[in-house]
């Protein structure tokens, strides 16, 4: 298997979210994903005879790129279909809130399986990273980490011998 085909093999990951009763299944997004979903967002604009997007319509620039990624990510559980056949039938489907809660449902999944998540991080990692955290904490970017090793990272030093 050659480089690019494992790249596309790690695209293949998915999780499944039950958002107020219905499951819902993620597909990481790849870096063309996220492309085509900004240029999808420059368009709308573009409809709409909005060419210069600035700080009064950011707000709305970002919450149509969030409709967007959604778009492409949601899929049926089990499946590559997607959930929605256009952004303005996803946009019909979701509250404000529901949709902040898959887009941070979405983040976290794709968190797990980024390269910099410490995903699988070999015990040699972990324990240089736990000691590099003991003695400068403030040279330790934990923001690049999921929430299982930071949990993992917790636990190591809730329970520091003498602690």
């Amino acid at each position: 298997m050659d480089l690019l085909s494992k790249l596309k093999a790690g695209k293949a990951a998915t999780k499944t979210v039950t958002l107020n009763g219905v499951e819902l299944g993620f597909t990481l997004l790849s870096e063309n994903d996220y492309l085509e979903a900004g240029l999808a967002v420059l368009d709308f604009f573009k409809a709409r005879k909005i060419e210069d997007v600035n700080m009064a319509n950011a707000e709305l620039f970002e919450g149509e790129k969030s409709t967007q990624l959604l778009l492409r990510a949601l899929v049926v559980p089990g499946s590559t279909e997607p959930v929605a056949d256009s952004p303005l039938a996803l946009r019909k489907s979701l509250n404000r809130e529901d949709k902040q809660w898959l887009i941070e449902q979405y983040l976290e999944f794709e968190k797990e399986y980024s390269p910099m998540a410490g995903f699988n991080m070999p015990e040699a990692e972990f324990t240089a990273l736990l000691d590099t955290l003991k003695k400068t904490p403030e040279t330790v970017n934990l923001s690049a980490l999921n929430s299982a090793m930071l949990r993992r990272l917790i636990t190591a030093l809730a329970y520091l011998p003498g602690s």
